[in-house]
């Protein structure tokens, strides 16, 4: 249905005349009529007009097919940094209501696609609120100082340590993936889900157990388990241990992208962050030259970190740049939530610059 027929079936389901729409939306009644007929469509600055006279949303004004909504959602959760209100709440109604009717059967969806959504939808707001979040809580810490729920409103905001034991431990999420590795064995991404929060918890018997189990499976991957062997012995102090298992790793995948941006984050967890930057050129390198097709740039934000951290803006500044080049030329995104934030990051380095002078 276009969205003349559309416009003519909500007007007589409503029984409003011709004219009445007419004067509502500031157009003829001759406007209308054109519209009904398919002579001519609506401008689109009166699209909102309309849709709020009947009382839906645009996307219902052009019937558009549930795949073809779904998209949508999924071009706004990556594109916009913030939803109005109005926009979250229908996108969460439309959500709940195809839910249970929705057809998972599809050879190319997975299963709990609709659930999915809503957890995106949810994540997208708490990014966005947790921003607002840090800011005020910054805005007060600095008028106070010393106020303690200030302090706790930004370390839940920007995901900072947590001192409490209590209030920091992973034991409800480490039980969830106990469940899912149980149920779908086969499943190697939970297994590595599972150990990463029994090791940052030091419950490293149990991460080693996981660890051999993964170690079994058909198409695991042969990097992680040395990587993960050497978060185990730092976990259990270890050092010496640790290291030379990591130097291990340097040598059997010295020409592995995986390889060494995992030990480049093994080094920059340590605080060697020379090393670190060494590891990460060198997967970039690997990156460059085998034109591999990696579909994240996280070894670009990561030297990003580390030349801020060592007071060198101006390198930050060029990984920033890096950045924003690769979502164009990868992903040909120039404009939305992703780049927005990137170039603030830049203005935010530069005034570290202009500070420094």
């Amino acid at each position: 249905m276009n969205i003349g027929n559309k416009i003519k079936a909500l007007r007589l389901k409503s029984s409003t005349t011709q004219e009445a729409l007419a004067d509502a939306l500031g157009v003829s009644s001759q406007s209308i009529s054109k519209w009904e007929n398919n002579v001519c469509a609506p401008d689109i600055s009166l699209l909102p007009s309309i849709s709020e006279f009947f009382g839906v949303t645009i996307d219902e004004l052009f019937d558009l097919s549930v795949e073809q909504k779904l998209h949508r959602i999924e071009n706004m959760l990556d594109y916009e940094s913030e939803l109005t209100d109005e926009v979250f709440n229908n996108t969460k109604e439309f959500l709940l209501d195809i839910k249970d009717d929705y057809d998972e059967s599809h050879p190319s969806r997975m299963d709990g696609r609709i659930y999915t959504f809503l957890a995106h939808l949810y994540h997208h707001r708490m990014l966005s609120d947790s921003r607002y979040v840090s800011q005020y809580a910054r805005k007060a810490m600095n008028l106070h100082p010393n106020a303690k729920e200030d302090q706790w409103l930004l370390q839940k905001s920007e995901g900072a340590v947590v001192w409490d034991w209590n209030a920091r431990q992973h034991n409800s999420t480490i039980e969830f993936f106990k469940e899912l590795v149980e149920k779908y064995p086969e499943i190697g991404r939970n297994y590595l889900f599972l150990m990463d929060n029994l090791i940052v918890d030091h419950r490293t018997k149990e991460a080693a157990n996981y660890l051999a189990s993964y170690s079994k499976l058909p198409d695991h991957n042969a990097v992680l388990v040395p990587i993960y062997e050497a978060y185990i012995a730092f976990a259990e102090y270890r050092v010496e241990d640790a290291w030379k298992i990591v130097s291990h790793i340097e040598e059997k995948f010295h020409d592995s992208y995986d390889a060494m941006f995992e030990v480049a984050g093994i080094y920059a967890s340590n605080a060697k962050y020379d090393e670190a930057l060494e590891k990460y050129h060198k997967a970039e390198e690997i990156y460059v030259t085998n034109h591999k097709e990696h579909i994240c740039m996280d070894h670009l934000q990561a030297q990003a970190r580390i030349y801020e951290i060592l007071g060198k803006f101006e390198d930050a500044i060029k990984y920033v740049e890096l950045q924003i080049k690769y979502l164009e030329e990868e992903w040909n995104i120039t404009e939305g939530a992703d780049v927005d934030a990137l170039f603030e990051e830049k203005r935010r380095l530069l005034d570290k610059i202009k500070t420094d002078f």
